[in-house]
């Protein structure tokens, strides 16, 4: 409805309840004296007692199941050491498949969208170089997104929906930099320099 000056009035009301539960599992373990892993997922349910209106369009069939809620979800970290000096890094997260709202203007219609999972992996290696006493250089490169797991159904045009987007924030991308130790050195008997940490890092993006 309006007010007397023809101001639009929304009316928003709480719902009839949900029901959220579910359970997380962690785990860290040092394999060996070169590797090491963390790992971690969630599986859980999450539904309203009731379905609930989303959409002012009468066609557009009420929902149970919560928004942008995914029953799985989990992560991961390694860490390798093989040789001294050497480390390659691996990490990843996976996200299930979600339910996500999509507004009508650039489609004809609201509509609920289950979107596909996704497994986001990056990988990073890393030398250090010794240049002077305990002052190092860390030289590193990796790839972000390895696999390229991207959302690909984004909306276009004036009428797009700004708020339809999930999944990993960017597409695969590689990156290289370096980045000087945090050290201190003692060069005069009262005088104590702190070189600075710097990591400067170079992005290419790849679709």
């Amino acid at each position: 409805g309006k007010d007397e000056q023809g101001n639009l009035i929304k009316e928003r009301r709480n719902g009839s309840g949900a029901k959220v539960m579910g359970l997380t599992l962690e785990g860290k373990s040092v394999l060996t004296s070169w590797l090491s892993l963390q790992a971690g997922a969630t599986f859980q349910r999450s539904r309203y007692k009731e379905a609930e209106k989303w959409s002012d369009d009468e066609n557009v069939p009420a929902e149970t199941r919560m928004f942008r809620t995914p029953d799985t979800y989990g992560y991961f970290t390694a860490t390798l050491t093989p040789i001294k000096r050497f480390t390659a890094s691996l990490s990843g997260t996976y996200t299930g498949s979600m339910l996500v709202q999509h507004l009508a203007g650039y489609i004809p219609l609201d509509k609920a969208v289950e979107t596909p999972d996704f497994f986001d992996m990056n990988i990073k290696l890393a030398y250090e170089f010794p240049l002077y006493k305990e002052l190092k250089l860390e030289v590193n490169g990796g790839v972000q997104n390895l696999f390229n797991a991207y959302q690909s159904d984004f909306d276009q045009g004036k009428n797009r929906d700004s708020s339809y987007i999930y999944g990993p924030a960017s597409p695969r991308s590689y990156f290289a930099g370096v980045k000087p130790f945090e050290k201190t050195c003692t060069c005069f008997v009262k005088n104590t320099y702190v070189f600075p940490k710097k990591d400067v890092r170079v992005f290419l993006k790849a679709k």
